[in-house]
C-alpha cells in the first residue's frame, strides 16, 4: 500500500481551522470578560457608553473642549470654596477613582498574597468588596468575608494589607457577622492641632455622658462620660495629659456655674490646676501636699457616705440642684501612689479605693492622670473603668495603661511622636479594636476664658438655683 502524504492544501486547511477556533475562543472569553466587567461596574460601563456615543455623534474635538472647560471650572471652584466642592464633587470623584484604581484593580493579587483566601479544592475564594467610601484622609471598605473566614484572620493580616495598599494606618472591625469594615489612612488628620473644647451655650446643652475632649482620627468628636465610671489617663512628661482635665472643665463650665458640678482638685505639682482657684475649685476643694490631700479625701468620702444615705433607694444618679456631680481631678498621681511617705500613701489608697468602688451610684467620679501606669506604681489601676493612653516609653507601659495585648490590637503609644502632644489611644467598650484621637489644645487664654465665663455666669444665676448639697443646709439655716 502506498504511503498517504497530506497535501499542502489539507495542511493549510487544518491550520486555518485551528487559528479560527483559537480566535473564536479568545473572542468569546473577551466578550464574557467585558460582560462581567459591565455587570460588576455598571457606573463605569454607563459612563464609557455615554462617552463613546457622544464622540460618535458630536466629535472628539467638542468633547475635549467641554472636558477642558469642566476641568478649569472645577479647579476654580475648589480654589474658591473647597468645602462645597468637596461636598458636591470631590468626594464622589475621589471615591470612584480609589475604588477602581487602588482596590478593584489589584484586589485578587493583594488578598491572595496576604493569605486571605479560602482554599476549596482547586478554587480559591476571596472576600468580596461591597462598597468604598472615602474622605480627605481615609478610605473605608465594606467587605463580605468568604465562608470560613473570621475577624481574627483580618486582624492578623492588617499590617500586610496596610503595606500592600500603601496606607499609613489600617484598622478592621466587625459591622455584622458577615460584614467587616476595613479602614486605610492615606493622610494623618491628627497632625493638625485640635482647638480646645468649646464652652456650651447653656446648661441644657451639657451632656454628662458624652463630653467632647478632642477629635478621633475619623474627624468625629472624641467623647468621654463622667457618669457610670471613672477615668484614668496615662502618658509621659509632655504627652498632653492636662488636656483631659481642662477640656472636661471647659465643657462643664455652664453646669459648674449653675452648681450642678462640684470640682475638686489634687495638684501635687502646684502648677497645672492652680489657675482654677478659687473660681473652679472652691476653698477647701483644692490640695497640693500629703497632709491636705488626705484631709480632702477624708471629707470627700464622708460627703459620699452622707449623700448615699440621703438618696435612699435611688440607684441611678444624674446631677440636679442640691445634688451636684462631684468630680475629683488628680493632676499627677505618682506622688500619691509611689513617692510620698508610705503611711500617707497607704491612707490615700484606702480613701481613693472607696471613692472608686462606691462613688458611681452617688455621683462621685475621679479623673486621674499618671505618668507611669504599671502595677508597681499604680496599684488602683484596675478600679478605673475607662482608660486613655498617650505617648509612653515602651510597649509594656501601653499594655499596663490599657489592657493586656493592647499593642497587638493597634495601640502603639510607644510610637507617638513628641511633636504631636495630645494624641491618644483608647479601647472601645466591649471591643478589641482601638480608638485613636487627639485632645483639644488648651492654651492659657482658654483657661482665662473659662474662669471669666464662670465668674460672669455666677453673677447672673440666682444663688438658690446653684447651691450644692454641701453647705446648702447651713446657708438655709
Amino acid at each position: 500500500m502506498a504511503t498517504q502524504f497530506p497535501t499542502v492544501s489539507s495542511v493549510l486547511f487544518g491550520a486555518i481551522g485551528k487559528i479560527l477556533w483559537w480566535l473564536v475562543t479568545q473572542l468569546t472569553r473577551l466578550l464574557w470578560r467585558l460582560l462581567v466587567l459591565a455587570v460588576c461596574h455598571p457606573r463605569t460601563t454607563a459612563a464609557l457608553a455615554i462617552m463613546s456615543t457622544l464622540v460618535l455623534y458630536v466629535g472628539w474635538v467638542a468633547i475635549v473642549t467641554v472636558a477642558g472647560v469642566l476641568l478649569v471650572s472645577a479647579s476654580t471652584w475648589r480654589a474658591a470654596h473647597e468645602a462645597s466642592y468637596e461636598r458636591v464633587i470631590g468626594r464622589w470623584v475621589r471615591t470612584w477613582w480609589r475604588r477602581w484604581w487602588a482596590y478593584r484593580r489589584q484586589w485578587i493579587t493583594v488578598f491572595t498574597r496576604c493569605q486571605l483566601g479560602v482554599q476549596d479544592g482547586d478554587d480559591v475564594h476571596l472576600p468580596k468588596l461591597r462598597e468604598v467610601y472615602t474622605t480627605r484622609y481615609w478610605d473605608r471598605l465594606i467587605i463580605k468575608p468568604a465562608v470560613g473566614q473570621e475577624l481574627r484572620d483580618f486582624e492578623d493580616a492588617t499590617e500586610r494589607l496596610r503595606t500592600a495598599f500603601g496606607a499609613l494606618r489600617a484598622t478592621v472591625r466587625e459591622i455584622s457577622p458577615d460584614v467587616y469594615r476595613l479602614d486605610f489612612m492615606r493622610c494623618d488628620p491628627l497632625r493638625e492641632i485640635v482647638p480646645a473644647t468649646s464652652i456650651p451655650a447653656s446648661v441644657e446643652a451639657v451632656d454628662f455622658r458624652r463630653i467632647p475632649i478632642g477629635v478621633d482620627e475619623f474627624g468625629d468628636p472624641y467623647t468621654v462620660s463622667l457618669l457610670g465610671g471613672t477615668l484614668c489617663a496615662s502618658g509621659s512628661i509632655g504627652a498632653g495629659k492636662a488636656g483631659v482635665e481642662w477640656n472636661i472643665l471647659r465643657y462643664l463650665a455652664p453646669a459648674t456655674a449653675a452648681g450642678l458640678v462640684r470640682n475638686v482638685g489634687i495638684d501635687p505639682k502646684i502648677k497645672e490646676l492652680r489657675p482654677g482657684r478659687p473660681t473652679i475649685f472652691a476653698e477647701g476643694d483644692y490640695a497640693t501636699g500629703p497632709d491636705d490631700t488626705v484631709a480632702l479625701l477624708e471629707r470627700l468620702v464622708a460627703d459620699m457616705k452622707r449623700d448615699a444615705e440621703r438618696d435612699g433607694d435611688e440607684r441611678d444618679f444624674y446631677p440636679r440642684p442640691g445634688r451636684p456631680l462631684t468630680v475629683l481631678y488628680v493632676d499627677e498621681g505618682a506622688p500619691l501612689t509611689r513617692y510620698w511617705p508610705r503611711q500617707i500613701r497607704s491612707r490615700i489608697d484606702d480613701l481613693l479605693g472607696l471613692l472608686l468602688t462606691q462613688g458611681r451610684a452617688v455621683g462621685y467620679t475621679v479623673v486621674f492622670l499618671i505618668q507611669e501606669p504599671t502595677k508597681d506604681t499604680f496599684t488602683l489601676r484596675d478600679l478605673f473603668t475607662r482608660r486613655l493612653a498617650m505617648r509612653l516609653p515602651t510597649e509594656s507601659h501601653t499594655d499596663a495603661a490599657l489592657i493586656e495585648d493592647a499593642v497587638k490590637y493597634g495601640a502603639t503609644c510607644h510610637q507617638i511622636s513628641e511633636s504631636t502632644p495630645g494624641v491618644l489611644f483608647s479601647l472601645e467598650d466591649g471591643a478589641r479594636s482601638v480608638v485613636r484621637a487627639r485632645l483639644g489644645y488648651v492654651r492659657n487664654e482658654d483657661i482665662r476664658e473659662l474662669t471669666d465665663y464662670i465668674e460672669s455666669a455666677r453673677n447672673v444665676i440666682p444663688l438658690d438655683s446653684r447651691r450644692t448639697g454641701h453647705g446648702a443646709d447651713e446657708m438655709a439655716a
